[in-house]
C-alpha cells in the first residue's frame, strides 16, 4: 500500500508468508485514505493489533509514563485533551506488552487485576455515537483474548456512511477482525458477510482493508469477492487483493497474472504516471515487489518458470526473493 499513515515501515520478512503491515507515502493533501496499501498479513501473534486502528485516526503520539489503570480512567473521565493522550496510552502499552510477550520477554506494564472488566464496564458507560472510543475498546478487549471485544468490532462494522462519515471506525474494525481471524480466533469469521459488502464499498481505503482481511475471513463468498477486486481500478486495492488470495488453501491462481506484473517495475511506473503522489517512494515499490515474489512463491510449480525468470529482475531485492522462493520449492 502506497498510502496514507505513516507509521514506521518493518523490514520486508524474508520467508514466503509476509507478516507485517504497510504503511507507506503520508498523505499531503488530507483524506484518511490517501495513496493507501494495507496487505492485511501482519504481525505474528497479533502484536501491534492498534497501531493502524488507533494511530490512523488520531495520529501518532509520545510515550505516557501513567499506568495502563490510570489511563482507562482518564479516557472515562478526563478533559477531551486528556482522554486522547489517555487513549494513545493505553494503545501504546498495549502493544508494547503483546510485543515483549511474543519475543518471550517480561510485559513492560502491569495490566492490573481485573483490568479487561474496567475496560468492559467503561465500554458500556459510552454514549451511543462514541465509535473511536467503541474501537479502542474493542481492540483492547480482543487483544487481552475477550470475547466481547470482538463482538464490539463486529458491531462497528454495521455503522453507516452518516455514522462513520470517513470510514475510518470501520477500516479499524475490518483490519483488526482480519488479525484476529489471521490468529485462529474463529470468532472473528462472522466478519466475513459484512466485509464482502465493505468490498465494494465507494471509498477505496475500506475497499482495501476489506481485501486485505477477506484473505484471513473464511466463509462463502470471500474468494468470489476478492477474485472480483482484482478488476478494481484501483491498483492498491487489486493488489491487496491479489495477495489476499495467495495465501488461500489452496492459493487461488486467478491472482497469478496480477502478481507477476507486481513483481515488475512496470505496473508501479504506470501507476505513478497516472496519479502523480502516489508509490512516490522507491523502497516502498521495492518492498512491494519482493511482496508479490513472495506471493508468487507460494503457488509451486505453477509458477516455477515465473520466479526463474525473477531471478534475472532489475531489483537485487526482488532477484533475492525469487532465488528464496526457487529454494524453497526445491527442499518443499
Amino acid at each position: 500500500m502506497d498510502e496514507p499513515r505513516e507509521d514506521g515501515q518493518p523490514e520486508t520478512p524474508a520467508t514466503p508468508a509476509p507478516t507485517t503491515v504497510e504503511i507507506a507515502d503520508a498523505a499531503e493533501d488530507g483524506g484518511p485514505y490517501k495513496n493507501l496499501w494495507i496487505p492485511l498479513v501482519v504481525v505474528p501473534a497479533g502484536i501491534v493489533f492498534a497501531i493502524v486502528a488507533v494511530f490512523a485516526l488520531f495520529g501518532s503520539i509520545g510515550g505516557s509514563e501513567k499506568t495502563m489503570a490510570e489511563n482507562l480512567a482518564l479516557v472515562v473521565s478526563g478533559g477531551k485533551n486528556e482522554r486522547q493522550q489517555a487513549l494513545f496510552g493505553l494503545t501504546r502499552q498495549v502493544t508494547e506488552n503483546r510485543a515483549a510477550l511474543a519475543e518471550g520477554l517480561t510485559a513492560p506494564w502491569e495490566v492490573p487485576t481485573g483490568f479487561a472488566r474496567d475496560v468492559q464496564d467503561a465500554y458500556e458507560g459510552l454514549d451511543p455515537d462514541e465509535y473511536d472510543k467503541m474501537l479502542v475498546f474493542g481492540v483492547l478487549l480482543s487483544s487481552m483474548g475477550e470475547a466481547s471485544g470482538v463482538d464490539i468490532l463486529l458491531g462497528l462494522l454495521d455503522l453507516t456512511d452518516e455514522q462513520d462519515g470517513d470510514g475510518r471506525v470501520r477500516f479499524g474494525a475490518v483490519q483488526n477482525l482480519g488479525l484476529l481471524a489471521d490468529m485462529g480466533r474463529t470468532e472473528a469469521h462472522a466478519a466475513t458477510s459484512p466485509v464482502i459488502a465493505l468490498a465494494s464499498h465507494a471509498d477505496v481505503g475500506l475497499r482495501v482493508v476489506a481485501a486485505g482481511a477477506l484473505g484471513s475471513l473464511p466463509g462463502e463468498g470471500a474468494q468470489e469477492a476478492l477474485q472480483g477486486l482484482l478488476g478494481d481500478q484501483e491498483l492498491q486495492v487489486r493488489a491487496t487483493a491479489g495477495l489476499s488470495l495467495s495465501r488461500l488453501e489452496p492459493a487461488d491462481p486467478a491472482a497469478v497474472p496480477l502478481l507477476t506484473d507486481m513483481a515488475g517495475p512496470e505496473i508501479w511506473e504506470a501507476a505513478r504516471e497516472d496519479s502523480p503522489g502516489q508509490f512516490r517512494r522507491g523502497s516502498d515499490v521495492q518492498r512491494f515487489r519482493v511482496m508479490a515474489v513472495e506471493a508468487l512463491g507460494r503457488y509451486g510449480d505453477l509458477t516455477k518458470d515465473i520466479i526463474l525468470g525473477l531471478q534475472e529482475s532489475d531489483d537485487l531485492r526482488v532477484r533475492e526473493a525469487a532465488l528464496r522462493m526457487a529454494e524453497a520449492s526445491e527442499q518443499g
